[in-house]
C-alpha cells in the first residue's frame, strides 16, 4: 500500500469516527441530562427550603405557646393586684389595666400568629408532598435517559477505539516525519487533516498555493502540508489511484 492510499484510508478513517463522535452524536441527549440533573438539583434545594421554612414555623409556635403561660399568669397576677390593693390611686389602677389589656393583646395575637404559622405548616406539608412526588418522577425519567446515553456512549466508545486502533496500524506504515506531519495536520483541523489539491488552492482553506508547493505536492512522493491550514495535501491523482 503506497503512501497516498495511506492517507486516503487515513481520511475516511477519520471521517467515519467524527460521525461516531460520542461528544457529537450523544450532545443533544448529555444537554437533556444535564438540564435534568439541573431540574433536580433546584427542587432539592427547594425541598430544603421547605424544611428550613417549617423549622422556623415551629420554632416560632413553640415559643408563642411557651410565653402564653407567663401571659396568662402575668394578667392574674394583675387583676389579683387590683382587687387586693384597693387604695390604689386611680392612675395607678389605670395603668394595671393599660397593662392587662396590652397582656391580654398580646395573647390574642399570639392565638393568631399560631393559627396563622399551623396554616403555613399545612401548605409547606403539601408543597413538599407534592415536590417529593415531581421530584420522584423527575429522577426516574433522568435514571431512563441516563441509562440510554450510557449505553449509547459505551457502543460508541468500543467504535472509537476500532477506529483509532485502524489509525495507529495505518500510521504504522508511514515514515516517522510523515506520521508527524499527519498528526499535526489532524490536530489542528479534526475534521478533514487531508485535502486534495484543486489546481493551486487548498481545497481546505481556498488559499492559493505557491508553485514550488504545488509541484512538490504533484510528484506526491513526500507529504507536504499547506502552509496556511497544516492540512495534509495530495494530488488529485490520488484519487485516480485509489
Amino acid at each position: 500500500m503506497d503512501m497516498m492510499q495511506v492517507l486516503l484510508l487515513l481520511s475516511e478513517n477519520n471521517d467515519e469516527r467524527n460521525r461516531v463522535d460520542p461528544k457529537v452524536q450523544l450532545a443533544a441527549l448529555y444537554l437533556e441530562i444535564k438540564e435534568m440533573m439541573n431540574l433536580i438539583s433546584a427542587m432539592e434545594r427547594r425541598l430544603d427550603g421547605i424544611a428550613h421554612m417549617t423549622e422556623d414555623c415551629r420554632v416560632e409556635v413553640d415559643r408563642l405557646i411557651l410565653d402564653k403561660p407567663r401571659w396568662a399568669s402575668d394578667i392574674a397576677e394583675a387583676r389579683e393586684r387590683i382587687i387586693r390593693q384597693r387604695g390604689l390611686s386611680l392612675k395607678d389602677m389605670l395603668s394595671i389595666q393599660q397593662e392587662v389589656v396590652k397582656l391580654e393583646e398580646n395573647m390574642r395575637q399570639a392565638d393568631l400568629r399560631i393559627e396563622e404559622l399551623q396554616q403555613q405548616r399545612e401548605q409547606y406539608e403539601e408543597n413538599r408532598q407534592q415536590l417529593t412526588a415531581r421530584l420522584r418522577r423527575q429522577k426516574a425519567q433522568y435514571n431512563q435517559h441516563a441509562g440510554v446515553y450510557n449505553q449509547e456512549k459505551a457502543k460508541a466508545d468500543a467504535l472509537m477505539a476500532e477506529f483509532a486502533a485502524k489509525e495507529d496500524a495505518l500510521l504504522a506504515s508511514l515514515e516517522p516525519d510523515d506520521r508527524s506531519l499527519f498528526r499535526e495536520a489532524l490536530r489542528s483541523n479534526p475534521d478533514n487533516p487531508v485535502v486534495i489539491l484543486d489546481g493551486d488552492i487548498c481545497s481546505g482553506c481556498r488559499i492559493s498555493l505557491s508553485t514550488q508547493l504545488v509541484k512538490h505536492v504533484n510528484r506526491g512522493n513526500r507529504l507536504i502540508n499547506c502552509e496556511n491550514c497544516l492540512r495534509v495535501l495530495l494530488p488529485s491523482s490520488a484519487l485516480n489511484d485509489q
